[in-house]
């Protein structure tokens, strides 16, 4: 999400959220300590080929003798670095620039403090040759010493490793948090090739769609390049088929990354397999981390245990930025959380389990297969005769799982009432997995088109069940992503997949459980007919676990050093925050199933104040599940000196057996004052979807 001029050598201009710290360098270190550089904020304007103004800021430490130089490391995000990531932005910048490194957070091109219109979609041409001509500015400025990496996490991770791929020159290497290699399969609008409805979409169209920072002028410039713009969203529904639009900035169809990469994913982020990507695929040296959380960096990750990766990559930066020769490329290339298998639970501030570094990675994992049978049964072997188990299509189902395959997740029991469930015998020993699950699936419909989720759980002696990982199948796509066909009804088809990385140690007295349904509701779009699908078993369907030989003499136990503590910026604060709340509701009678969630914040940069506020919910009922729908509000209202604006957006996504049907609004208003309103409506046909 996740979250997107002057000569090159202009003085920095003071935007209004460090105006009060340039009186004097902004020295976040204890006065004690003279091991690390003071630092100061700077703003920028850089100008692009096409003339339009990229803003930065740059973290910048101060020089101890005279014509000292240091690497650059940027970020660019559309995220808004002047008030919605103002206060996050300063704890990495603030970490890095006092440990000799200038870090310049940069707005992408039409969004935050930058000039030009929104671009027409998430990486875009111009903004990933933009990243490419500012790797080389920043590279040849007085204080730098020549040699540029990028970094990020979600969308940065993602424009860094497609700007990697460019092979600009000053570009000596990344850190990628939360990336993906593959638009279309692996990120937040078509998961696993299936319609995901996310409140992102929606967040990002608002606030792109605010005022250029830091003067929030409304003048027809601004209306014609923001406000006026066409919401992403539309764009997005309207490529319901991979293609060229999501193939051709993903690296993934490129050739292999000749960048050394230093890569972070998390067993709760629906981002996760990228780390497997890039690392079986890249030509450089890499080293790779997946810890138990969720999107965030380690030392926030939800669930812990957290972690400093900053100390690590302080010596990644080291070592290609400034030519120092430690050991970093001697020590084991992965570190992985191996999870104990653990209750379900939504809360857990800490996952059980334990650290494991390893020269080898998943790679070293055995394939372990195991069958559908009769019964509900998992076994050892195919059975000898071929059965057939239906399944009754239930639109609403799949809440338990949330809203995509991420965060905590309670009792999967509710979802498994409404799936094909089969058990494994209850194990003698534990069983550790790392790596892809693979599943093979024979399968027969009533309607040319349905889809497939496939979940691996764990099933306690107290019959709780536990998601280790899942994956979602769209049929339409089983012999080519890019030429789509439908189902032929009652004829069986082979699908198969591979379930999202992940860790897990099954305990002795637990049993392997493979649930298989055609709805995973809100996370995929429901597919628009009621009916019924068969599952086939013998040699035609399994599921292939990556388990972790018992005596593997390449992995170790890690200890991980613990999160520092981060400077906090010293011109504004978080006043209060409520939320994200889930609430999911379903009723077995009617059928009809909602999800929905809100929040709210609000926090103050110097003299400013900053309101934010959404809600967004999901509905569809079994008996008429091509009636689906979303609707969703944001709102943000910010107080410059004195001047509030307000922008609302509205959002309504209403879909048939045919189209989808999308109306959505933004309102602006001034000092109570309405000023503006325009809305957006498109009937989108379903592709496959």
């Amino acid at each position: 999400m996740s979250w997107k001029a002057r000569s090159l050598e202009k003085l920095a201009v003071c935007l209004f959220i460090a105006c009060s710290l340039f009186a004097r360098p902004a020295n976040a270190t204890p006065p004690a300590d003279t091991s690390y550089y003071g630092f100061s904020l700077e703003n920028d304007m850089l100008e692009m080929k096409d003339g339009v103004q990229v803003a930065v800021t740059y973290y910048r430490p101060i020089a101890r003798t005279p014509g000292e130089t240091f690497p650059v490391i940027m970020e660019m995000v559309p995220y808004r670095k002047d008030d919605f990531f103002a206060l996050g932005d300063y704890e990495y910048g603030a970490w890095f620039a006092k440990r000799g490194y200038v870090v310049a957070r940069v707005d992408v091109r039409g969004t935050g403090g930058s000039t030009g219109p929104i671009p027409p979609s998430e990486y875009s041409e111009a903004e990933i040759s933009d990243a490419e001509k500012l790797v080389d500015q920043l590279s040849k400025k007085s204080w730098s010493n020549g040699k540029v990496g990028m970094y990020g996490i979600s969308w940065s991770a993602f424009n860094a490793l497609m700007t990697a791929h460019r092979k600009p020159p000053a570009l000596k290497a990344i850190i990628a948090a939360h990336g993906s290699t593959d638009l279309f399969y692996n990120d937040v609008h078509y998961i696993d090739g299936a319609l995901h409805i996310d409140s992102y979409a929606h967040q990002i169209d608002t606030d792109n769609s605010m005022p250029q920072s830091p003067d929030y002028r409304i003048d027809e410039a601004y209306f014609q390049n923001r406000f006026d713009k066409e919401p992403w969203l539309f764009t997005w529904l309207r490529q319901q088929k991979d293609g060229d639009f999501w193939r051709k900035e993903s690296v993934k169809f490129k050739a292999p990354l000749e960048v050394p990469a230093y890569l972070i994913g998390g067993l709760l982020d629906g981002y996760r397999d990228f780390v497997m990507e890039v690392s079986q695929s890249t030509k450089a040296p890499f080293i790779a981390e997946i810890g138990p959380w969720n999107h965030a960096w380690p030392e926030y990750g939800e669930p812990g245990p957290n972690y400093e990766w900053r100390q690590r990559a302080l010596r990644w930066w080291d070592y290609w930025l400034k030519d120092i020769d430690n050991d970093i490329l001697e020590e084991p290339r992965w570190t992985v959380f191996m999870r104990t298998g653990h209750p379900p639970a939504t809360d857990l501030p800490v996952v059980p389990g334990d650290w494991h570094c390893d020269k080898q990675g998943p790679n070293s994992s055995t394939p372990h297969r195991l069958y559908p049978q009769a019964a509900q049964q998992l076994g050892m072997t195919p059975a000898t005769q071929e059965s057939v188990q239906s399944l009754a299509y239930r639109a609403g189902a799949g809440m338990a799982a949330g809203g995509w395959w991420g965060e905590q997740t309670g009792d999967m029991a509710a979802d498994d009432a409404h799936s094909l469930v089969y058990d494994s015998a209850p194990l003698t020993e534990a069983m550790d997995i790392m790596g892809m699950p693979k599943v093979l699936l024979r399968v027969a419909a009533d309607a040319p088109f349905y889809q497939w989720s496939v979940r691996l759980e764990d099933v306690a002696p107290d019959g709780k069940v536990s998601l280790v990982s899942g994956a979602i199948i769209n049929p339409s796509q089983r012999n080519s992503r890019l030429e789509p066909e439908a189902l032929t009804p009652g004829v069986p088809v082979t699908l198969t997949t591979a379930i999202h990385f992940t860790t897990w140690r099954f305990k002795p007295g637990h049993r392997i459980r493979l649930a298989v349904s055609n709805a995973q509701f809100p996370m995929i779009w429901p597919s628009h007919t009621a009916g019924s699908t068969r599952l086939f078993s013998g040699q035609a369907s399994w599921i292939e676990l990556p388990v972790v030989p018992a005596r593997n003499q390449t992995r170790t136990a890690c200890t991980l050093p613990p999160p520092d503590a981060n400077d906090v910026a010293p011109f504004g604060k978080e006043l209060e925050k409520n939320g994200p709340v889930f609430k999911s509701v379903r009723n077995e009678e009617t059928g009809q199933s909602t999800f929905s969630t809100s929040s709210d914040i609000r926090w103050t940069i110097n003299d400013n104040t900053y309101k934010s506020s959404e809600s967004y919910q999901w509905d569809v009922n079994d008996a008429a599940p091509a009636n689906a729908s979303y609707q969703g509000e944001r709102r943000n209202t910010f107080t410059i000196a004195g001047n509030e604006i307000d922008l609302s957006t509205r959002a309504l996504i209403e879909s048939d057996s045919s189209h989808f049907h999308v109306t959505f609004t933004k309102t602006l208003r001034q000092n109570g004052d309405l000023v503006r309103e325009k809305t957006w409506t498109d009937h989108i046909p379903r592709m496959y979807q």
